[in-house]
């Protein structure tokens, strides 16, 4: 007698059991996971434990790494300057957010790094005329040494947010000297907030991680997705936006909270507190076997200040109540701490403020210089550090 046909397989299930098994188990093993996850974060609340994603971070402020961009000025920023010009500006950096060019050497004899603010970074000037950049080049041409010089100047930086990258970033490159270079943004900070650990949102060393944290749903991938795979578009994007904003206000006005109220200046106190980041700055270096070497920042501020120095001053006079010659004072009091502080624990001071003449010639603003300040800030960098680079 025939045997009678088995039914066939309905559906994909009963077509592949072993693929529904899997399917099964990894719904189950999910689901497992999802109640896990909600049974501690009830524990953890009703316990007030708080989870690594919760706690604060310390705020490592550098250039964005691995950008290739171009700047043009904004519009305040050319209102406020006499000289600087209205054109592209590349910017470029490495995978560790240090500035390009630099000569790239796998066993360089010498490396250095540069670290300040935006007078460091020079921003508005040429790639290849940015005084970090060229004081490796004429080094290498005045010793026949491979000298590798890093650039890891931001703008807005103090000495504590350069103390927070020596520590974390600098270090492990295994530099031979790290010049330091303060002043003004130290200034602001300390005259504005009272203090290097404050909670101005853009500045502070020390930030609640809440970002991505708080994005939902599609928001939050397509914010993560921005900074992982279009983080040129994004700057590019931004500095657009900065542009059309300009010619209004000032999207980046980092102390807007503080703007338009009555301050007092205490030079001494805020020379004391500089002071300890310098001696820190040495300290770290030293112990690191680091040459440390200080400069003083180049400037504008003179007894008889010219016109769009004036108008600053003016304009900060009639924001904080502070006189400009007040101001003035209060600036070049951190310029003869950064001497002081030098000729204390025997570190090389290179006086830019002394040797770079106050003029528009050489800056196109109160401290910011143009290619020609850059191009002599390079040679007389140098020309200090030659010793350093062939003891």
């Amino acid at each position: 007698m025939a045997e009678l046909p088995q039914n066939p397989p309905t559906n994909w299930f009963e077509r592949n059991p072993k693929k529904t098994l899997g399917l099964f188990l990894f719904i189950l093993l999910l689901g497992l996971t999802y109640a896990a996850e909600k049974i501690l974060a009830h524990l953890n609340h009703s316990r007030h434990l708080a989870l690594f994603t919760e706690r604060r971070y310390i705020n490592l402020r550098e250039c964005l790494p691995g950008i290739d961009v171009v700047e043009v000025p904004p519009a305040k920023a050319l209102r406020e300057s006499d000289g600087l010009v209205e054109k592209e500006y590349r910017v470029r950096t490495d995978a560790d957010g240090f500035v390009l060019p630099y000569h790239k050497y796998e066993k360089p004899d010498r490396t250095l790094v540069f670290l300040g603010g935006s007078t460091v970074l020079c921003l508005y000037v040429e790639e290849e005329n940015r005084y970090p950049y060229l004081v490796g080049n004429l080094l290498e041409q005045d010793t026949g040494k491979k000298i590798t010089s890093l650039n890891g100047g931001v703008g807005g930086n103090n000495t504590l947010h350069s103390l927070n990258l020596l520590l974390n970033k600098v270090i492990p490159r295994r530099p031979d000297v790290v010049i330091l270079m303060h002043n003004i943004n130290d200034l602001a900070c300390l005259m504005y907030e009272k203090t290097y650990w404050s909670q101005n949102p853009s500045r502070a060393v020390i930030v609640e991680f809440t970002f991505y944290k708080n994005l939902k749903g599609l928001q939050a991938l397509a914010t993560l997705a921005r900074d992982i795979y279009i983080p040129n578009l994004h700057v590019a994007t931004r500095t657009l936006r900065k542009k059309i904003q300009g010619a209004f206000k000032d999207p980046d006005d980092e102390f807007a909270q503080a703007r338009g109220r009555k301050l007092e200046l205490d030079p001494e106190a805020m020379a004391a507190e500089f002071r300890l980041n310098l001696q820190t700055f040495i300290n770290i270096c030293r112990a690191r076997q680091i040459t440390p070497v200080l400069m003083t920042q180049f400037n504008r501020y003179r007894a008889n200040p010219d016109g769009k120095v004036k108008e600053a001053l003016e304009k900060f006079e009639k924001d904080t109540g502070v006189p400009g010659q007040e101001f003035m004072r209060a600036y070049h009091r951190l310029n003869d701490t950064t001497l002081e502080v030098a000729r204390a624990n025997g570190v090389l001071a290179i006086d830019l403020a002394r040797d770079i003449p106050q003029d528009r010639q050489y800056m196109y603003d109160v401290v910011h210089l143009n290619t020609a300040g850059s191009r002599l800030a390079a040679h007389l960098i140098s020309e200090k550090l030659r010793p350093l680079v062939t003891p």
